[in-house]
């Protein structure tokens, strides 16, 4: 493999490689959303907690299965507000059961509103993986687009001013000791201190 070719190789696997890390970046983004449902389980225990609450009192009025998922969410607090609704659930239950229609339509009122803040956070953490997700993937994409278009840039210059005269000059040495003695390098090349080595080649063919 000559020089040149390797320098371009080289440049090849520098892209490469950067499309790569991009690809990995923009997947370990994507596996973000997963991870969020992780975090979000203990939303979702309190809204199950909340079910099962508003099925103990309004269908099988199961006291004791009541307050067992009523301890349960008390010990699953994870967002703001869900103390004090809670608190309120804990001093209007027990009445419910015992026929106080007041009570008990406020006690589900405040199981629902349980639930809603559980659902809302669930809402709120997806749209914010979501935003994140779609920064970050910028972030990644954005840099190396910017490696390709420089990398590009300079492999074309490099081949402009350096890979294709060094390759004219070898050819133009191939060709005289194949026998062709007329061939000579260009008069005019991009690199200032190549036109001297063309020149310099150039005097040594004709003086021979």
């Amino acid at each position: 493999m000559n020089f040149a070719k390797r320098i371009e190789y080289s440049f090849i696997i520098i892209l490469i490689c950067s499309t790569i890390i991009t690809i990995a970046g923009i997947r370990g983004f994507q596996k973000l959303e997963p991870f969020v449902s992780t975090l979000n389980s203990s939303n979702t225990k309190s809204l199950y907690y909340a079910e099962q609450m508003l099925s103990s009192i309004s269908a099988k009025k199961d006291i004791r299965n009541f307050e067992e998922y009523l301890n349960k969410a008390k010990n699953n607090i994870t967002e703001a507000g869900e103390a004090e609704v809670i608190e309120k659930i804990e001093g209007n239950y027990q009445p419910s059961f015992y026929g106080n229609n007041l009570y008990e339509e406020e006690t589900i009122s405040d199981i629902a509103e349980l639930s809603r803040i559980n659902r809302i956070a669930m809402e709120h953490a997806g749209y914010r993986a979501k935003k994140i997700q779609t920064v970050g993937i910028w972030i990644i994409i954005f840099p190396s687009i910017f490696i390709w278009i420089i990398g590009l840039t300079l492999l074309a210059r490099l081949e402009r001013t350096f890979i294709k005269p060094i390759q004219e000059l070898n050819d133009v040495i191939v060709d005289y000791n194949s026998g062709n003695c007329m061939r000579r390098c260009p008069s005019h090349t991009a690199s200032k201190d190549l036109q001297k080595l063309y020149d310099g080649i150039n005097r040594i063919l004709d003086e021979k």
